[in-house]
């Protein structure tokens, strides 16, 4: 497809302007993908804002939906008028890692949006291998929430939940509140969601937690081993703070499981009461890293689509702001310097 689009591309660091550039060209094995909505991750705001991206200059956004609108002569398993999401992160194919099926942990991978150009542009063009199709039941809105709820699902996975289990999610930002879901739908029996925002809480409650604790108001650590006489089954840590990481180790039971998903960037000074907890208590710490098994991309793919078809994943009232493409550098300026409260921020590409 010839002509321009309008894409947010990023320069530099907090250097990213919305301009008209070139519709991308597509290879024999691609599709070229009309994006409807995409979502702001957690991790873009310090790629744009912060800290800097891979490579300049860059398009980001890898949590996406839309429609194919042109296909390479190769690719046989979408056509035009599909809609689809795309599995954004894209393995070397020849590490050990991708050779035993675990593409999320490649030594060279590339990430759509990282990369590569990204979503936050009217067209982005993704391998064929990326890309799934939805079907009509799921609004395009819901679709852009298919990454991060994989997220969520991947983590209750490497938990090995068992049902009648007490789970605790530490931190009820976005992936944490689709978390909070995939553990009701993986048997536990008692939810506790712990953040620092009354808002987000409660929010947390209509998605399906039991017991809420704001552990700016209260010894977090002393109330869930009371709730629990002695700690939960099972911690996820979402909220990416070296503090929730050591009270999620702290509130959890012996021979129960910690699950590290927050990325902090920062260092973890565990001290003597902690490495005693993990060392006498023999607790597990695990981490979850993406969301990519074989075959590619993975059943946290295909089940979080067929669960948010049928309306037992809720990713609506997660979203808290749809915004345009042409407002997308003011809200991530504002999202890093927290001027804007927000949840979960889409960009609307759908006229």
């Amino acid at each position: 497809m010839k002509g321009k689009m309008k894409a947010a591309v990023l320069y530099g660091l907090k250097d990213m302007k919305v301009n008209l550039i070139d519709i991308p060209t597509i290879l024999d094995n691609e599709a070229l993908i009309k994006v409807k909505y995409a979502g702001i991750c957690g991790s873009d705001i310090p790629r744009a804002m912060i800290t800097g991206a891979r490579k300049y200059p860059i398009i980001l956004g890898h949590e996406f939906s839309g429609e194919v609108v042109e296909t390479g002569i190769g690719v046989k398993k979408v056509k035009n008028g599909d809609r689809v999401v795309v599995a954004p992160l894209i393995g070397c194919g020849e590490c050990v890692y991708c050779r035993s099926g675990h593409y999320g942990l490649c030594d060279n991978y590339s990430i759509i949006g990282t990369g590569s150009d990204g979503a936050f542009a009217e067209y982005v063009k993704a391998p064929e291998n990326s890309i799934l199709k939805i079907n009509d039941k799921l609004s395009f809105k819901a679709a852009a929430g298919i990454e991060p709820a994989t997220i969520g699902y991947h983590a209750l996975e490497k938990a090995d939940i068992k049902p009648g289990e007490t789970v605790v999610i530490m931190g009820c930002g976005s992936i944490g509140q689709l978390t909070i879901q995939w553990a009701k739908i993986f048997g536990a029996s008692t939810v506790i969601g712990v953040d620092i925002s009354n808002e987000k809480l409660n929010l947390a409650k209509n998605l399906g937690c039991d017991i809420i604790i704001n552990s700016s108001e209260t010894n977090v650590i002393s109330r869930i081993n009371e709730i629990t006489n002695g700690g939960a089954d099972v911690v996820i840590e979402t909220a990416g703070s070296p503090i929730t990481q050591q009270q999620s180790i702290l509130s959890t039971k012996k021979m129960g499981r910690t699950i590290f998903v927050g990325i902090t960037n920062k260092d973890l000074n565990l001290d003597k009461e902690t490495v005693d907890r993990v060392l006498r208590g023999e607790i597990m710490i695990q981490g979850s890293w993406n969301s990519y098994t074989a075959p590619y991309p993975g059943i946290a793919w295909s089940t979080a689509i067929d669960f948010m078809s049928k309306g037992k994943i809720n990713f609506d009232d997660i979203v808290s702001h749809i915004i345009r493409l042409e407002d997308v550098v003011d809200y991530l300026r504002g999202m890093a310097d927290h001027s804007i409260e927000y949840n979960k921020v889409l960009i609307c590409l759908d006229e």
